[in-house]
């Protein structure tokens, strides 16, 4: 497998491969210095470079045939105040991206809590019924009949906390995907 291995000035710069306007609020394909693989076949390779306070530049580098190729880029400091601010803006916007990435992923979390609470409500709830039925077939008050009564009441209070706590981060869960998609865009 070949490489090219970029190094640049300053020393961490944003690198977006294989496209003339790369969307600089999306996160870099590789951050300098990076070893880059180079797939078979291909004797050139487009970089962008991104930093926020240095002018973008987009090269084509043509490539060593059978080796890994060694470039450095030295990028010309920007002192346009407009243009750095609206840079620091777009890496806002991708912290904001990336933020909402997390959140959508966390949700996961909360719906799996969710369902498997639901699940649990359910297991209760036929438990209970199991239970009342058997309580409905006893003809005399006894102790089969209390303790069919206490299994009902322990499963009922069961299916009612299960069914909270599934309601609870079932919501968590859509706050935190909404969340997500909201700071994704």
């Amino acid at each position: 497998m070949r490489y090219l291995q970029i190094s640049t000035n300053p020393s961490t710069v944003d690198l977006y491969t294989n496209t003339i306007v790369p969307d600089f609020a999306d996160k870099p394909d590789y951050v300098s210095p990076a070893f880059i693989p180079i797939p078979e076949g291909k004797d050139t390779l487009t970089v962008s470079f991104f930093h926020p306070d240095y002018a973008d530049t987009t090269i084509n580098i043509a490539l060593a045939l059978n080796d890994t190729s060694f470039i450095i880029v030295a990028l010309r400091q920007s002192f346009d105040d407009e243009e750095i601010s609206n840079k620091h803006d777009m890496l806002k916007h991708r912290n904001r991206r990336i933020l909402g990435g997390y959140f959508k992923w966390a949700s996961i979390v909360p719906f799996t809590i969710s369902g498997v609470s639901a699940i649990a409500s359910l297991y209760n709830i036929s438990k209970a019924k199991d239970h009342k039925k058997a309580m409905e077939n006893t003809r005399f008050l006894n102790e089969r009949y209390n303790a069919h009564m206490r299994k009902f009441v322990d499963h009922r209070e069961s299916a009612k906390t299960a069914k909270t706590v599934s309601g609870i981060f079932f919501v968590t869960g859509l706050a935190f995907l909404t969340a997500g998609f909201v700071l994704s865009f």
